[in-house]
């Protein structure tokens, strides 16, 4: 039960005189836990620390006005959490985290509270620093652009042959198919449009010019559909596709523009129309739906054989594999060969795993593990739906974010805040408080590399969920097939969009384009948010190079320092910042300082923004550091228009729907 004490108990996690260091910790670190309290006839206060298997109660001193522990992080990564229990001598006060919060100022209650949050990680866990300073960019391959429409023809011809059921779209603005062909019964993705490896090639001084840094391939090896996530040969490209020469050169040329090519490793299932399963027997030879005495067989789990298997969430066309086997882990991961070093040795950089969540724990550092002999700086990203330090899935808490399994997650918990945000379902104080929770939760090198995407393959695009209030799981294939945005929400929708991306490419992490969101493409679920690449009603391409140029533009904008401020409901700004030329890690990097804030009203809001307020994750240092600095006029990059810093006060009439880019220009070198 809470109680009103908020006056006279204090706790701050994202303070560092409450908490320092604040954020995750790695292992073995030194951390102080600092309390406040004006409560009568205290004799004694406790941090109670938790975890799996873990409990420890330490006696906290008084020191200078605080109660105070200094303690060692624990020796075994994890998530922690932490509450205070105060002895008043007639009873006890407990003192936690308030609501659904996992940080920040708490509050006071009678029981055991709710806890706040403490993420221990091992103590070599790095990323990939390249990855960290990247601009991303997902491409659905069949959809993006065509080139050589014979390599198109043979392909679509091998699978026929193969006995596989295949649509051809002669046109590039037909919709995508979402009912069963004439003459079958079920639907089937297998309507193609031709997009090909070629055809992204030619695409780069696009990409470029959009400052992508990392291209996000959607499968690409051989398989039964246009989506490929039933992979049937993980050694071959699709043929419609084009051949492993045309990748070559695509990583190549890719290479020349300072491109990398990132791969969907599908590895928790295959197809049942694969080499190794071989149930429709397109192969000559025998899968594990075709002999027991397959060398494939031992992959998977027959309850019934041949007909009843285990396979991915209940559908038959995807047999799950049983990770623990030797032969599956030699081919896949472990042999000089295997899967996934094949691919990095052939020009790829590294993956993201699909449905991570379906890979144990030990598997999945085994693939880090193959992933980074093969290529140091290789990355291994998660398909990881909600908060990665703590998921939960198969009886277990998952240790995705703590070192050694992953570099990165896509980030849709930070697409859904940002949408709820846009849509006035929640606050700037809302926001505000997820990017300051999710900041402390992850650890640092992991929380500079999340991905950050507003769309996906998997979601409704961006311009669609912010046009319109309709939630797409409630409509049928019919619906969102015929659903047509209105001019007003169109142009509505793309006004929140143009903010929203502002947002995602100011925060820490890897900002991830799904291709044609920059096109103002629209679409509810599969297939419709798969539509081929085209120019769309309130065009954004340009609005993305120019915030894409100033991310990259300066060191502050991909590894510096990190605060947020909510003046108002409708406002909320980033500061990003370096100073005495170290970065957020402690790295060299180039000094800068620029805020960044939107007002996502209708009407034109007049705020204060005040740099130095206590601030969550500002050390004392720096604030003295910035009160010297934050004076003085400051330009905004997005408009050129200037605006004035009075002691670390920025008094500003946001105009309705709008956003600030600046760039504080004072001399820091010599602060």
């Amino acid at each position: 039960m809470l109680i009103n004490y908020r006056n006279e108990m204090m706790h701050d996690s994202t303070i560092q005189s409450y908490r320092d260091p604040t954020g995750a910790v790695v292992q073995d670190q030194l951390l102080t836990l600092r309390f406040k309290t004006r409560l009568n006839q205290v004799s004694s206060v406790y941090v109670c620390l938790t975890g799996e298997g873990f409990h420890q109660d330490i006696m906290m001193t008084q020191d200078n006005g605080y109660w105070r522990v200094d303690i060692e992080a624990p020796s075994n990564p994890g998530v922690y959490w932490y509450y205070f229990k105060v002895n008043t001598g007639q009873k006890n006060v407990y003192y936690g985290t308030e609501g659904t919060r996992k940080g920040g100022i708490g509050c006071a209650y009678t029981e055991p509270p709710p806890s706040y949050q403490l993420t221990v990680y091992k103590k070599d866990f790095d990323t990939p620093d390249w990855f960290k300073k990247s601009v991303m960019y997902q491409i659905f391959p069949d959809r993006f652009k065509r080139s050589g429409e014979d390599i198109v023809k043979q392909g679509l011809d091998y699978h026929r042959k193969k006995g596989r059921c295949v649509y051809e779209h002669k046109s590039w603005n037909e919709e995508p198919l979402y009912k069963p062909i004439p003459g079958k019964k079920h639907y089937n993705p297998c309507d193609y449009y031709g997009g090909t490896i070629k055809g992204i090639e030619e695409s780069l001084d696009y990409l470029k010019s959009l400052g992508v840094s990392v291209i996000y391939l959607n499968p690409i090896f051989e398989s039964a559909s246009n989506h490929r996530y039933n992979t049937a040969d993980y050694k071959k490209i699709d043929p419609v596709l084009g051949s492993k020469d045309d990748f070559h050169s695509l990583c190549k040329k890719a290479e020349s523009l300072g491109m990398r090519i990132m791969l969907d490793g599908v590895f928790s299932h295959t197809g049942s129309d694969s080499i190794y399963f071989n149930r429709e027997k397109a192969y000559e030879n025998e899968g594990a739906a075709n002999s027991q005495n397959s060398p494939y067989y031992p992959w998977y789990t027959f309850e019934h054989y041949p007909e009843k298997y285990k396979s991915w969430w209940g559908f038959e066309s995807l047999p799950e594999v049983n990770e623990h086997n030797q032969d599956w882990q030699r081919f896949v991961i472990t042999d000089e060969d295997s899967v996934v070093r094949h691919w990095i040795r052939e020009g790829c950089s590294g993956y993201r795993l699909d449905v991570a969540d379906e890979l144990p724990d030990d598997v999945l550092e085994l693939i880090y593990t193959a992933a980074k002999q093969q290529k140091q700086d290789a990355v291994v990203l998660g398909e990881v739906w909600e908060d990665a330090t703590t998921k939960y899935s198969y009886g277990l808490h998952r240790k995705y974010a703590l070192g050694g399994m992953m570099d990165s997650v896509m980030n849709y918990p930070l697409r859904n805040a940002l949408i709820s945000f846009f849509m006035g379902h929640t606050s700037a104080r809302d926001l505000k408080e997820f990017l300051i929770d999710q900041a402390a939760a992850y650890p640092k090198p992991m929380y500079y590399a999340l991905m950050n995407l507003l769309s996906s393959h998997d979601i409704d695009r961006v311009r669609t969920a912010l046009s319109t209030r309709i939630d797409p799981h409630t409509l049928s294939r019919e619906q969102q097939a015929t659903f047509r945005l209105s001019s007003i929400q169109n142009k509505k929708g793309a006004a929140r969009q143009r903010l929203a991306s502002v947002l995602q490419f100011a925060l820490p992490g890897v900002p991830c384009i799904y291709y044609g969101d920059e096109k103002g493409m629209t679409g509810f679920l599969d297939p419709f948010n798969r539509r081929p690449l085209h120019q769309s009603d309130y065009d954004l391409t340009g609005h993305y190079q120019q915030i894409s140029r100033l991310r990259l533009s300066a060191d502050a904008m991909s590894t510096g320092h990190i605060a947020f401020f909510s003046p108002h409901e409708d406002c909320i700004g980033i500061l990003r910042y370096v100073l005495d030329g170290k970065d957020a890690f402690g790295s060299r990097a180039e000094n800068g300082i620029y805020f960044v804030a939107v007002n996502r009203s209708a009407e034109s809001r007049h705020v204060v923004f005040d740099f130095l307020r206590n601030t969550a994750f500002m050390t004392q240092q720096h604030q003295l550091q910035l009160q010297r600095i934050l004076n003085g006029e400051v330009v905004c990059l997005l408009k050129n228009e200037k605006y004035q810093l009075n002691d670390g006060l920025l008094e500003i009439n946001m105009p309705s729907g709008d956003a600030v880019w600046l760039k504080i220009y004072e001399n820091i070198q010599e602060t």
